[in-house]
């Protein structure tokens, strides 16, 4: 077999290039970018196999993505539903090797965020992070510049359990809430309009026979914020949005939406526990990248968010914020993508009012 100085040699040669030097940095070109086509996995099997000298200069060049900052946007403000991404963001930047940013856009409910991504470029260094399936549900409320489905899926790491959240000293049970709602129309605060919450609390209110007052805020904290003031009755939000505010004892959960808790949340009822066999929709923490983002950009993310949900670390962070970690990889989310369109179909008369 040949040694490093051997191959670069007769680098030199066939390209008709000056010098050693000139022949390791056209080498170095080619394989950084040879090594984000075949991945990881295979750029191992092929440092096993090379001679000791030829398998150092391998490893030591990273693939040709990424290398520089990847921003990552969030369609709502602070202090809510970006409380995922960002709990994941420093292990993925673990495997990404480079830093991860998160942006937060507000704006029409998160439309402008999702119309701006659509039209960016499929790089890989521009992504979007949400609870999936927002974007469908503003889809299905008028007319958009984007389309979820031409999005490109990378991973989905975790299910979004959902809340019915009160001022602590209104209501003790959900019993009591439910006549205090059929005796007047309480005011309901929605973290996003548009968004998972929203149509949570129009399907709770639909299957309870209730009528609601909505008013919507800028992100779960501000909704959150409305119930403690006592500008609103209740509002409906992600479990991931409620720890500091359950330790403050500033609010009061009254029940699980529909009827999976996990680990969490075990004194707190789910309304099927209750009674109420309500319709919902499966809630996901998601990523993806703009539409023709090639495939091989695609593996390195969605292989950097595997691993991340997988660290010791954050699977400790997960459970002090109430996440119930469920990955899909891309193909499997790019399914439940296809799947929800009709789902969200038979809701789009409610969203509409």
């Amino acid at each position: 077999m040949m040694t490093r100085k051997e191959f670069l040699e007769e680098v030199m040669k066939m390209a008709n290039l000056r010098d050693l030097k000139q022949a390791d940095d056209a080498a170095r070109a080619v394989i950084s970018l040879t090594k984000l086509i075949i991945g990881s996995k295979m750029s191992q099997k092929i440092a096993k196999i090379s001679p000791p000298d030829l398998r150092e200069g391998w490893e030591s060049i990273k693939p040709a993505f990424p290398n520089k900052p990847i921003k990552i946007i969030v369609p709502t403000g602070p202090g809510g539903e970006d409380a995922e991404v960002r709990g994941i963001a420093s292990y993925v930047q673990k495997y990404l090797g480079v830093d991860v940013l998160i942006e937060n856009i507000v704006g029409l409910w998160g439309k402008v965020a999702f119309e701006n991504f659509q039209r960016a470029e499929p790089d890989g260094y521009t992504l979007i992070s949400y609870t999936f399936p927002r974007s469908i549900i503003i889809e299905s409320m008028g007319k958009t510049n984007f389309r979820t489905k031409d999005f490109t899926p990378i991973f989905a790491w975790s299910i979004g359990n959902q809340l019915l959240v009160l001022p602590p000293d209104t209501h003790e049970t959900f019993d009591e809430f439910l006549r205090a709602a059929k005796a007047k129309t309480l005011t309901g605060a929605i973290p996003v309009k548009g968004g998972t919450c929203h149509l949570a609390g129009l399907l709770l209110a639909n299957g309870l026979g209730i009528n609601v007052n909505w008013v919507p805020y800028e992100g779960s904290a501000s909704s959150i914020a409305a119930v403690v003031r006592k500008d609103v009755d209740f509002t409906i939000c992600l479990a991931t949005a409620l720890p500091s505010w359950i330790k403050a004892g500033k609010i009061r959960l009254l029940t699980v939406l529909p009827d999976r808790r996990g680990p969490y949340f075990r004194d707190i009822p789910t309304l099927r526990e209750l009674g109420y066999d309500i319709s919902y929709v499966t809630i996901r923490h998601v990523i993806e990248a703009p539409p023709n983002t090639p495939p091989h950009i695609v593996r390195v993310l969605e292989e950097a968010f595997s691993k991340a949900v997988k660290e010791p670390s954050y699977i400790e962070w997960c459970k002090k914020n109430h996440v119930l970690i469920d990955p899909l990889n891309a193909q499997e989310f790019r399914k439940e993508v296809t799947e929800a369109y009709p789902r969200i179909e038979k809701f789009k008369e409610m969203l509409e009012k």
